[in-house]
């Protein structure tokens, strides 16, 4: 039997959650949902490497390690490719509310000036630190604004770096940084309060 470098990892800080590794046609469902997101298709290959259900409170998420790799092309010919290989855990929820396409990012200066000519940044009055530090774009703002809590973007306020894309109720979250078990606890953190049953 191989070891589950997910389970292993975290198993020590998550006690009170169950860590379960997914069976093939679990892992097959997976890949089906992550394959509905942007966030992948700039990768020329993405490989799920390790599979991991965590349960709290009845409520499941998802901790995935993907082989993401991205192939350079060099601008001299002979043209050479390189390809770059990372191990990253991305974390998906089924959350009970749909809240539309969207799309959560810290807010780099290229989105500040290009939100001055196309004005897509969704702000929020009510907190204004978690706008100034956050991109949100949305195919369906009001929806969007109908159905994110003020727990939801404080959850997601408290963790710099966290990139997340929703898809109607399917929410995927990551650091884009190569894992580590330090962010994979930031990661499954941030799902099983995420994942309360209320969002």
């Amino acid at each position: 039997m191989t070891v589950n470098i997910v389970i292993e990892s975290l198993k020590t800080k998550f006690e009170n959650c169950i860590l379960k590794k997914l069976t093939e046609s679990e892992e097959e469902m997976i890949v089906n949902n992550l394959s509905c997101f942007d966030s992948f298709e700039n990768y020329s290959m993405a490989v799920l490497s390790e599979a991991v259900e965590i349960t709290k409170n009845g409520n499941s998420s998802y901790l995935l390690l993907l082989n993401l790799q991205t192939t350079i092309k060099g601008v001299r010919i002979p043209q050479n490719e390189s390809t770059i290989s990372d191990y990253e855990l991305i974390g998906l929820a089924v959350l009970k509310k749909k809240y539309g396409r969207v799309l959560i990012k810290p807010e780099t200066l290229e989105d500040k000036i290009n939100d001055l000519f196309s004005h897509v940044d969704i702000d929020f009055d009510f907190d204004k630190e978690f706008s100034k530090k956050y991109y949100v774009i949305a195919t369906n703002e009001s929806l969007f604004r109908n159905s994110i809590s003020t727990q939801f973007i404080e959850t997601i306020r408290e963790v710099k770096g966290l990139e997340i894309e929703l898809n109607d109720n399917i929410l995927i979250v990551r650091l884009r940084k190569q894992f580590t078990p330090e962010n994979g606890e930031i990661i499954a953190k941030f799902l099983t309060v995420m994942n309360n049953g209320r969002n």
